[in-house]
């Protein structure tokens, strides 16, 4: 069972700048190890004081890329990588768009090996944050397991060029790796062996520390990690696929890339209750002795050179991606997003604007489609940063049009459209699993497939009561977990709490994903509201008897080894959405207090003293009553912590009912409710 960091907050908050380190080592005159020392120094242990203090000191306030919270935390992290003996220097960065303008700051630390021409390992992690967020562990954690591992590895001796870098700008679609990666010289990219990137760790609400990739393969990185970590930990460690972000910007650029990390997103990411007191620092640790000693077999004097084998086990030049006939096409993604999603680099071709006076932009790849072992020149068409159409070109390889229709027809069945076209039958097919439409039109010489998004009619799946029974269709056989899910979140056995009717239907692509509707009135006994209405009888009877519906698309829920890939998001949904029923429904028993209470934060006078645009003093706004039920449920809540959002996640926990319903949906959810 997991405990909770005790943490301890003894050192100075963050200020102006990042002031005196609590945890200063001798000062070295350069990380470059020349020869092997008589002694061999004594590796370091890890000292739990210090991820600690890093995690309170970087956690003391927002940390939003370009504000002055992120500024302070790169100032911290850059002095205490000099202080460490690192070579240090910050990489200020400005993207500016149509909509907006992006500033950030990475921390960049190397400590060279003696042969200028040595292997390359970067060991990253990010210390921005959501705008409202401490964000501890997302991502002070990492940041605190990164600053402790540089500690302990400064004084190894090395053969190897090791640098660590913390990225900015992780919360605009992973910038800072972006700025990073784009700016290495075609050599140290052939030097680099890999990148390991520390992610969010030590959650008290996950139990399970897992390794990253683009793809969900091995990598060398990796495999060394699980080596180390046998022995060191309790529970193996094991691969998953996570695309995009800092794993996707790397691998576009040929670097094989593993990330550290907890398996799920904690429930209080993005929001102010993800506080220092959510973190075990436990596990940062052994995430640090596991690091360390990975590293430093690559670091050892004694080890040969890894970059062929890296090249080897990764030879991304001969890689071309293949788009699965299956895998939806990401509309309405910005062109970044893409290229981190896919994990390979494309061109940008062409920029013009279109009528209403909208970016356009054409970026160009090459990959492989429909199931065929052939490259096409691929466009992405991007208006306003948001990806419209990809259209395709047979570029090099000879496949007719005549026998790309028939691959066609293989792969979605018979064309819903043919028009007679200058060179011959244009064909548009629709493939209802991924909202797409593919149109084929017949050139001169070759021909085009343009693709686009489309939503398909729904289709129904199975419609159950409000007391559970099934009235028409069948779940297909994968969606156990949403079904059972479904059942404990609307269809709860507590009394005096609300039920609904579940519908299950598809448009294959999803889209609003759940909807909750009030339909006919029907007798209280489905709703077990005869009991709240009797105690309040200044309640609507009419409007309290109505009959709830919760409409479910499966397809923005799949399903991955029994439970959701992003967990937290989607529960957040339902939850969100029963909390939706519980303020309408009966709004003089739950939303009359919480909305005396948001009223009674919004009369509390700003600070005179705040400087524009100093986040860590701004006031933070209030959550939604959806959000704040939510949360209630999902996060392990620090319930002696000061705040409006404590407070607002707490004001649920008077109502016996609700504490009731929580308990059942967390021992669903395998979570451990506290007494």
């Amino acid at each position: 069972m997991k405990k909770k960091a005790a943490v301890l907050l003894t050192a100075a908050v963050l200020s102006g700048c990042a002031g005196p380190s609590t945890k200063v080592l001798p000062q070295r005159q350069s990380g470059t190890m020349q020869e092997v020392p008589d002694e061999v120094p004594v590796v370091e242990e890890v000292n739990s004081f210090y991820l600690q203090e890093s995690l309170g000191i970087l956690s003391a306030s927002p940390r939003p890329s370009g504000s002055r919270g992120e500024d302070n935390a790169a100032r911290y992290i850059q002095k205490l990588l000099k202080d460490y003996g690192y070579m240090v220097n910050r990489q200020r960065f400005r993207e500016k768009s149509e909509h907006e303008e992006i500033l950030g700051t990475n921390v960049v630390a190397m400590r060279p090996a003696e042969d200028p021409d040595a292997d390359i390992i970067l060991i990253c992690t990010w210390h921005d944050s959501a705008p409202e967020s401490p964000g501890a562990g997302n991502n002070a954690s990492g940041v605190s397991v990164f600053l402790e591992t540089a500690r302990i590895l400064s004084g190894i001796p090395t053969d190897t060029e090791v640098r660590f870098v913390s990225l900015s700008a992780h919360e605009k679609d992973a910038l800072g790796a972006r700025v990073y990666a784009k700016n290495l010289s075609k050599r140290e990219r052939e030097r680099l062996i890999g990148v390991i990137t520390i992610g969010p760790c030590g959650a008290i609400d996950t139990e399970e520390t897992v390794l990253a990739t683009q793809d969900g393969k091995r990598t060398m990185l990796g495999d060394l990690l699980l080596e180390s970590e046998a022995g060191i930990t309790e529970s193996r460690w094991s691969y998953i696929q996570k695309a995009g972000d800092e794993n996707g910007i790397f691998a576009s650029c040929a670097i094989p890339s593993v990330q550290v990390g907890q398996r799920y997103d904690s429930f209080d990411f993005g929001t102010p209750l993800d506080t220092v007191d959510t973190v075990d620092a436990e596990c940062l640790s052994g995430i640090v002795d596991t690091l360390c000693q990975a590293v430093s077999k690559i670091m050892s004097l004694d080890t040969p050179s890894m970059r062929a084998k890296a090249h080897f086990e990764n030879n991304w030049k001969e890689f071309t991606y293949t788009q699965e006939s299956a895998k939806r096409i990401p509309f309405g993604v910005s062109p970044g997003k893409l290229q981190a999603s896919l994990g390979i680099p494309g061109k940008l071709a062409v920029v013009t604007r279109n009528s209403a006076g909208q970016p356009v932009e054409r970026y160009q790849f090459v990959m492989k489609w429909f199931g065929l072992d052939v490259p096409f020149y691929t466009s992405y068409y991007f208006t306003d940063e948001q990806l419209e159409l990809v259209s395709l070109n047979p570029g090099e390889n000879t496949l007719t049009a005549d026998e790309m229709q028939e691959q066609l027809t293989e792969l979605y069945g018979n064309p819903v459209k043919k028009i007679t076209g200058p060179y011959g039958l244009d064909c548009i097919w629709q493939d209802s699993r991924t909202g797409e439409q593919a149109e084929l039109t017949p050139g001169r010489d070759d021909y085009e497939i343009e693709i686009r998004s489309y939503t398909p009619q729904p289709v129904l799946m199975a419609r159950y009561s409000a007391d559970g029974v099934l009235e028409e269709g069948n779940m297909e056989t994968g969606y156990e977990y949403l079904k059972g899910l479904g059942n404990v979140v609307f269809q709860p056995e507590t009394a005096g709490l609300l039920s609904a009717a579940l519908l299950y239907e598809s448009d294959g692509i999803g889209g609003e994903r759940i909807q909750a509707e009030k339909t006919e009135p029907v007798s209280g006994t489905a709703h077990a509201k005869d009991r709240k209405i009797a105690d309040h009888p200044e309640q609507n009877d009419s409007e309290n008897t109505k009959q709830w519906t919760i409409r479910i698309d499966p397809a923005d829920f799949p399903e991955e080894n029994g439970t959701f890939p992003d967990r937290a998001a989607d529960l957040k949904v339902l939850l969100r959405t029963y909390g939706q029923m519980l303020k309408e429904s009966m709004p003089e028993i739950y939303e009359a207090g919480y909305t005396e209470l948001v009223q009674k934060n919004q009369q509390v006078p700003e600070q005179p003293d705040t400087a524009p645009g100093d986040t860590s003093r701004e006031r933070s706004t209030t959550p939604e009553f959806e959000d704040a039920f939510a949360l209630y449920v999902l996060a392990d809540r620090p319930m002696d912590a000061p705040g409006i959002w404590q407070e607002c996640v707490r004001y649920f926990s008077q109502f016996g009912e609700l504490n009731t319903y929580r308990s059942a949906v967390r021992n669903y959810l395998g979570l451990q409710t506290e007494e």
